[in-house]
């Protein structure tokens, strides 16, 4: 496995294994574990985690994992940029956001091990460090449009 996706699939067994609780990892991916440590540009408290993982799951759990990334990296950003609040927790709760904040979905939403390890890869290394926007069925009246993806429309 070299490159990119030989990186990416070393990162997701080592998750997975840190989600199942197994105790030794392939010798070929135990580097990754210190890499990881080395590289992680997002530090987050755990609160933040929680409310992270339960809102792209709301948002995006019919996506798959490049658009739950993708998702990460809306909120990601927006906390890294000036014109949003800097922290998870505030990006997330600010009025008029995140439809699944104030329609319910985010307290029924459980996080599926695809959405952690996209949270995991994306406070690694970010798919994509300039959207600040998505939405479904359009792009967004106040943003630039940039691409689609999957069912979303994403933005600067």
């Amino acid at each position: 496995m070299t490159g990119r996706n030989g990186d990416n699939m070393r990162i997701a067994i080592l998750f997975a294994a840190l989600c199942l609780n197994i105790k030794s990892v392939p010798q070929e991916t135990q580097f990754v574990q210190s890499t990881i440590q080395e590289r992680n540009e997002v530090s987050l408290t755990n609160d933040e985690y929680y409310l992270l993982a339960k809102c792209v799951e709301a948002e995006a759990g019919n996506q798959d994992l490049k658009g739950k990334r993708l998702v990460v990296d809306v909120i990601l950003n927006r906390v890294d940029s000036e014109r949003f609040d800097n922290d998870v927790i505030s990006v997330i709760s600010a009025k008029n956001q995140f439809s699944s904040y104030t329609d319910g979905g985010i307290a029924k939403a459980i996080p599926s091990l695809e959405t952690r390890l996209a949270i995991s890869m994306e406070t690694t290394a970010r798919e994509d460090t300039d959207v600040l926007y998505f939405t479904a069925g359009g792009y967004n009246a106040y943003c630039t449009p940039a691409y689609k993806y999957g069912e979303h429309y994403f933005g600067y």
